[in-house]
């Protein structure tokens, strides 16, 4: 694979995250996650802090790839 398809494909992964995380936040959905037989655990901060890191990563690689390509 070339550096613009990569760059097209972690764009792609990019706008995926973000509309991941514009949906938790618009629609306020919550996750939740059970641990034996303890109490659930609301887990949604974990996951949009996953999601902000998977953003930034792909930014951060695109940036790269950027300035390889001179874009």
């Amino acid at each position: 694979m070339d550096l613009a398809k990569l760059r097209e494909s972690h764009k792609k992964k990019l706008a995926e995250y973000e509309q991941r995380l514009k949906h938790i936040d618009d629609s306020d959905t919550r996750h939740f996650r059970q641990e034996g037989n303890g109490p659930l655990s609301d887990i949604t901060e974990e996951i949009k802090a996953e999601y902000h890191r998977h953003i930034q990563t792909y930014a951060a690689i695109i940036a790269e790839i950027d300035a390889i390509l001179g874009v």
